[in-house]
């Protein structure tokens, strides 16, 4: 049985609840727990939250997080904070390195 892949291809897609679990492995669990920190921010109310679908991305790599080092909730949304800046940065770092003149 093939297993289905979530290809998301705009970023202001809205995706559902469901589709985040089955395409990120995050439990319910898990996903009330990081919209509960500020991790996620749901559109909508509880009982039809749906997602950015740039959330998707976090939402992987919180369970990669998870399940590589056993992370919980709060574990998550302190690497994922930080991994985001650190993206953030090195963006940042490249963008000036292209000013410097070339030797």
């Amino acid at each position: 049985m093939a297993e289905e892949i979530l290809l998301i291809t705009d970023d202001d897609q809205p995706i559902g609840l469901d589709e985040l679990l089955d395409a990120s492995g995050l439990v319910h669990d898990d996903v009330i727990e990081l919209v509960a920190i500020g991790v996620f921010q749901p559109l909508g109310t509880t009982s039809t939250w749906t997602f950015q679908a740039r959330t998707l991305h976090q939402a992987r790599r919180a369970a990669r997080l998870r399940d590589d080092f056993g992370l919980n909730a709060p574990g998550m949304a302190l690497a994922l904070t930080y991994l985001e800046r650190m993206e953030v940065l090195e963006s940042r770092l490249r963008e000036l390195e292209s000013l410097l003149p070339r030797p």
